[in-house]
């Protein structure tokens, strides 16, 4: 450390100042230190060359501070501070996440999700930088394996095995259709009675629509498919608009239920069930960065799964066999 004139002030030789001051006994504050006497004795001397006066008495019992001593010290203690955070924070800094990360999100719960990851990540981790992609499952997996994202969301209908990815949460697939729809008086309907109504479905290939084609091919029945769209948002004006009919979770629709554009209606025998998986890319190792970023989808997203739990029980009406 220099002083306006360029006059050096060692931070090592303000330590062993203050120390001895603490100590009272240079053998003392040297044995603290871990430092020859010597070494303190002169890292003292150099101070006091710097200041142009003595710092101690030299007594038959050890040191006492001189008059410029006690001057001296708080602001050397003040100064030994600061140096102290200043190497913390660095520390802070170096060992602060940062970096971008890049994320598939799927449609269903891209409008919930990423604003809250947003704020997450900006409170937490502030130099994490966010690429959001929005994408089906399948894609996803698809960009997952190539390396293109680091992080994915993907939902899967059947037992997935040996992949490696964490279910985050899992939920019932559900009747959509327009408030007010007849198919949505009794609360519940089977599969067979939703298979006749005018649908709006995903296009093929995709996870979803092969189930709902393998349970129709088994029951014998034939689906109604009036439009087919990779859009989630057209899938929806399709319903409010058009009439139409479409099978979704309850949180893809849940700004619409509240709004009262859209109805709900359980789907029985067979009940659909969408487990929803969260992974990382294998074509490199995660970062720090993409680590936390993980680590706050899986909160968000077992968060969006117990608020999904709960709006269905309180919104729900009650299911009649049908």
């Amino acid at each position: 450390m220099q002083n306006g004139d360029g006059i050096d002030l060692d931070l090592q030789s303000l330590r062993s100042f203050v120390r001895a001051s603490e100590q009272g006994s240079l053998t003392s504050a040297a044995t603290t230190l871990g430092i020859a006497q010597s070494a303190l004795s002169r890292h003292i001397g150099q101070l006091e060359s710097v200041l142009g006066k003595r710092l101690f008495h030299r007594t038959g019992r050890g040191v006492e501070l001189t008059e410029l001593g006690q001057k001296v010290l708080p602001r050397a203690q003040a100064l030994l501070a600061d140096a102290g955070e200043i190497v913390k924070d660095a520390h802070s800094l170096l060992r602060r996440p940062a970096g971008v990360v890049s994320v598939g999100l799927l449609p269903s719960l891209a409008r919930p999700l990423a604003n809250r990851l947003y704020a997450r990540v900006r409170d937490e981790c502030p130099d994490i930088r966010l690429r959001i992609f929005e994408a089906y499952s399948g894609e996803t997996e698809v960009l997952l394996a190539e390396g293109r994202i680091d992080i994915g969301i993907f939902n899967h209908y059947r037992p997935l095995r040996r992949s490696g990815h964490h279910a985050v949460f899992s939920t019932e697939m559900c009747l959509i259709a327009k408030a007010g729809s007849p198919a949505l008086r009794e609360g519940s309907l089977r599969f067979s009675a939703f298979a006749r109504l005018p649908l709006a479905m995903p296009t093929r290939p995709n996870n979803l629509r092969a189930l709902l084609d393998d349970i129709a091919s088994r029951q014998e029945v034939q689906l109604q498919v009036l439009m087919e769209t990779d859009s989630q948002n057209v899938m929806k004006d399709a319903v409010i608009n058009c009439g139409l009919h479409c099978v979704l979770p309850r949180h893809a629709v849940l700004d619409e239920s509240l709004q009262g554009l859209v109805g709900i209606a359980a789907i029985t025998h067979p009940v659909i069930r969408q487990s929803t998986f969260i992974g990382s890319t294998r074509r490199r190792p995660m970062t720090d960065a993409g680590k936390e970023v993980l680590r706050m989808l899986t909160r968000l997203l077992q968060e969006i799964g117990a608020e999904g739990r709960v709006s269905a029980g309180a919104r729900a009406p009650a299911a009649k066999k049908r």
